[in-house]
């Protein structure tokens, strides 16, 4: 049954693509690609593909942060990539959290759109209010519940960081 969960959770798939990324090349390393694309559910073009992985590999080395990675990209591409700009950052720091639809909604949060330049803007400051709201939370005795919950149903899945245990709480309850 607890496998059955930890499956239904990705829990699996996540343990795969952590420990494949810590150990290879993810700009060239199809498999993690292919693990990574299928977990995050990543439509994108080859080249756009190709720049994402290039800089998932530089940002292996130093201190990457949200802001820096969204930049990049967005110089890039010219698109503002929030959600896969902290799904590089959460995969490659655990204690930083996912932007997505979900956790936005249940967060109550929404992305203001006034041009390129200031959404660009609003999407740093919005993820920086998405980190807030997890240190915040995890100081309350309702998150060290919930990690507590995870951590009894889940003991093979326990050093998955805390800040990636809400997430799962997040997104399990759409």
């Amino acid at each position: 049954m607890m496998e059955r969960i930890a499956s239904r959770l990705g829990l699996v798939q996540y343990s795969r693509i952590l420990s494949r990324a810590a150990c290879c090349d993810v700009s060239k390393d199809m498999e993690f690609q292919r693990l990574f694309n299928g977990y995050y559910r990543v439509r994108r073009n080859p080249e756009w593909c190709s720049h994402y992985y290039a800089l998932f590999e530089a940002m292996k080395t130093g201190m990457p942060t949200f802001e820096y990675i969204i930049r990049t990209l967005y110089d890039r591409s010219g698109n503002i990539e929030a959600s896969f700009a902290s799904k590089m950052l959460a995969t490659l720091d655990t204690s930083k959290p996912i932007w997505d639809q979900y956790v936005l909604s249940r967060l109550h949060m929404k992305l203001k759109e006034n041009g390129k330049q200031e959404k660009l803007r609003n999407a740093i400051t919005l993820y920086a209010g998405i980190a807030d709201w997890y240190t915040q939370y995890l100081s309350t005795d309702e998150s060290a519940s919930c990690i507590m919950v995870f951590n009894r149903y889940l003991p093979d899945y326990a050093w998955i960081s805390d800040v990636k245990k809400l997430d799962f709480f997040l997104w399990s309850s759409r």
